[in-house]
């Protein structure tokens, strides 16, 4: 069985909310029964994978999942929203998390949504989901990890997770003030090009954020919370290598640091199984988790690639739940 760090959930209230939207983001029907998600770029199809935890559950069986760490993604554009837009759809979202892992305990765990406009009513529901709800951490946007400078402005809220034994997954997302978001895609690509590269796109900001927590010293003050990266931490195993030449050639006294951290962990999300055997040497086997994207792609999927790499059963079973369960007990 596999533990999964990387899933999401739409609550059917927030779903409501996003029905009565007129503009991005939104949910929409046509009259041919299908839905979409109108993200602030680009759309998703939308279906009942999304919502009803009973058909979740079901799936998890069949997958051989036997845990699930759920959250709102940011890319679907809730929490850059003003306050008065955000808040009431992030608690409706959270409220609706936490009576699912409620309900279904021995398989779900939450990560809190927090509205990105306001630092103050970000600690608060934090704050309000980890001390009413008991919510294992909170699910934060990577583009606010692409300085250190951004990264230090989320303090407050690194101090109350490292103080609480917390857990954050930097998700690919934007910051409140880059809202609104405007589509800066090229206009005559066919749509599997523009979607090949928001692809290439999102995995790059996740390196930016990931060089900021892997090579400052922004978590060395943070060592009872742990960090994940969505995504095997984006582009960066595979050009670690050339970022270190570089540097190296330009300021040949200049002592990179090494590309681990005790503290931070990376998921396989949408990764196939060259990368994960790449990731598994840049970060070490023991910071390596699950992630499928589940429902966005398939579980199936992304099991599949970790089980197809060439590492040994010992070090596969490390990544599928090892590794998760040693940060469930914390």
């Amino acid at each position: 069985m596999a533990i999964d760090f990387h899933a999401h959930y739409i609550a059917p209230k927030l779903m409501e909310m996003l029905e009565a939207r007129t503009e991005n983001p939104k949910i929409t029907h046509s009259e041919n029964g299908k839905s979409l998600y109108h993200m602030p770029i680009s759309t998703l199809p939308y279906s009942s994978a999304y919502y009803d935890m009973s058909e979740r559950i079901d799936y998890l069986d069949h997958v051989g999942m036997d845990k699930q760490v759920i959250s709102l993604p940011g890319l679907l554009g809730v929490d850059i929203l003003p306050l008065d837009q955000s808040l009431p759809m992030i608690k409706a979202s959270n409220d609706d998390i936490a009576v699912q892992c409620h309900k279904y305990k021995e398989r779900l765990v939450g990560l809190a949504a927090l509205p990105l406009a306001d630092n103050d009513a970000m600690l608060d529901e934090l704050k309000r989901c980890v001390e009413d709800y008991g919510f294992f951490g909170a699910i934060l946007p990577n583009n606010s990890f692409l300085s250190l400078d951004y990264a230090n402005e989320l303090k407050p809220l690194f101090e109350y997770a490292n103080l609480h034994k917390l857990h954050f997954f930097i998700h690919p997302g934007w910051r409140h003030d880059q809202y609104p978001v405007l589509d800066k895609r090229p206009k005559n690509d066919p749509d599997e090009l523009l979607i090949a590269r928001g692809a290439l796109g999102v995995q790059h900001d996740i390196s930016l954020a990931m060089i900021t927590l892997l090579y400052t010293d922004f978590l060395n003050a943070y060592p009872n919370m742990t960090v994940h990266m969505a995504n095997l931490g984006g582009t960066f195993p595979m050009v670690v290598e050339r970022m270190h030449h570089t540097v190296e050639a330009r300021f040949p006294d200049a002592k990179m640091p090494p590309s681990r951290k005790d503290n931070l962990y990376v998921d396989t999300s949408s990764l196939g199984p060259r990368a994960i055997e790449l990731a598994a040497e840049i970060y070490g086997i023991d910071k390596l988790l699950v992630g499928t994207d589940t429902p966005i792609f398939s579980a199936e999927t992304g099991l599949k690639a970790i089980r197809a790499t060439r590492l040994s059963n010992d070090e596969i079973d490390q990544i599928l739940s090892k590794n998760a369960a040693l940060l469930l007990s914390r």
